[in-house]
C-alpha cells in the first residue's frame, strides 16, 4: 500500500510539473499568416513591417499573398510616389506585370522596397534605403567597388582644396577615400541611420574624422552649394530628380561624377566617360559632368 501511495504521488508531481511547464511556456504555435495595412504616416519599418513605394512615373497594380497562405491574393494599385505599409509575420509574396509577364518576388519583414525601372526600363521591385513617407528614396544601398571609387576620384582630379559631397554615402567609402588619398574635405549624406553610424565608424578607423562629416537626412533637402565635386551612385530617375537641385545650388565648374548611371538632360555637360572593371572582372561605367 505504501509503495502504491509513493508511486501515485510521483505520478501526480509529474503531471503537475507538465501542466506548469505548459502554463509558463504559453502557446508557442506559429500564428496564422495574416497581412494587413497599417498607418502609412509612420516612418521607418519595424521588424514586423514591410514598406513598398512607387518611384516610377505611372501607378503600379500588383497583388500580395502571405507566403504559404491559401488565401486569395489582395490586389492593389499604388499611386505615383505613394508608400504602403504591410504588417507581416513572415515573407510576403508580391506579383506584378512586366512586359506582358507576371513577375513574383518575396519580400522580407523589416525591409523597405520600391517599384523602380531596371536598366532595360522595365518594372522591377528593389530593396529601398528606407520606408519613410516624407522623404525621397533615391536608391538601395549597393557598395561601390574600391577600384571604381578610386577611378571616380581620379577622373574628378580630387585635390586637398576640394570639398567632395557624396549623395547616398552608404558606408562612407567615397569621401573617406578622398580624404585618405588626396587630403580632400568630404561630406556624406544618407537617410539611413545605420549607414551614417557605419560611415562614422569607418572614418574613425581611417583616422580622417577631422576631414569628413556625415549628415543624416534627406539629400533632396540638404544644401550642397559648398561642393566642388559631387559623387553619385543612384539610379536614372533619382539623378533626374536631383538635376534641378544641381542646377540651382552647384556653382559653375563644379564636377559631378556618377557611377553606372547618367544624368538625364545633362548630355551637353558630360566631359568624360570611362569603363572600369572591379576586382571580380565586372564592368562598371563612370560619367563625369561639369556644371
Amino acid at each position: 500500500m505504501k509503495r502504491k501511495i509513493e508511486i501515485g504521488l510521483i505520478l501526480f508531481v509529474l503531471v503537475l510539473g507538465a501542466v506548469a511547464l505548459l502554463f509558463f511556456r504559453g502557446d508557442r504555435s506559429v500564428p496564422s499568416q495574416k497581412t494587413f495595412l497599417v498607418d502609412s504616416q509612420q516612418t521607418l519599418p519595424s521588424p514586423s513591417e514591410i514598406t513598398v513605394r512607387n518611384v516610377v512615373d505611372v501607378p503600379v497594380r500588383y497583388s500580395t499573398t502571405p507566403h504559404g497562405s491559401n488565401s486569395a491574393p489582395e490586389f492593389r494599385t499604388l499611386p505615383v510616389g505613394a508608400v504602403v505599409r504591410y504588417k507581416a509575420n513572415g515573407l510576403l509574396v508580391i506579383s506584378f506585370e512586366r512586359a506582358g509577364r507576371t513577375i513574383t518576388r518575396s519580400l522580407t519583414p523589416g525591409r523597405a522596397y520600391s517599384f523602380r525601372y531596371d536598366e532595360y526600363n522595365l518594372l522591377e521591385i528593389w530593396l529601398g534605403s528606407h520606408g519613410r513617407q516624407d522623404a525621397e528614396d533615391l536608391a538601395p544601398f549597393v557598395v561601390t567597388p574600391k577600384p571604381v571609387v578610386d577611378r571616380m576620384l581620379e577622373m574628378a582630379e580630387v585635390g586637398p582644396d576640394d570639398i567632395v559631397y557624396d549623395i547616398g554615402c552608404g558606408d562612407g567609402r567615397i569621401v573617406i577615400t578622398a580624404a585618405q588619398r588626396f587630403g580632400a574635405t568630404g561630406v556624406g549624406i544618407d537617410i539611413d541611420p545605420e549607414r551614417i553610424r557605419e560611415s562614422r565608424e569607418n572614418a574613425a578607423k581611417a583616422m580622417v574624422e577631422h576631414l569628413v562629416t556625415f549628415i543624416l537626412g534627406d539629400a533632396t533637402q540638404t544644401d550642397i552649394s559648398k561642393a566642388t565635386i559631387v559623387a553619385l551612385y543612384l539610379l536614372p530617375e533619382s539623378n533626374s530628380l536631383l538635376r534641378p537641385k544641381f542646377e540651382k545650388e552647384l556653382r559653375p565648374g563644379t564636377l559631378v561624377v556618377s557611377h553606372n548611371y547618367s544624368i538625364p538632360g545633362w548630355e551637353a555637360k558630360e566631359t568624360a566617360y570611362e569603363s572600369v572593371k572591379d576586382g571580380l572582372d565586372k564592368e562598371h561605367v563612370i560619367y563625369l559632368y561639369r556644371r
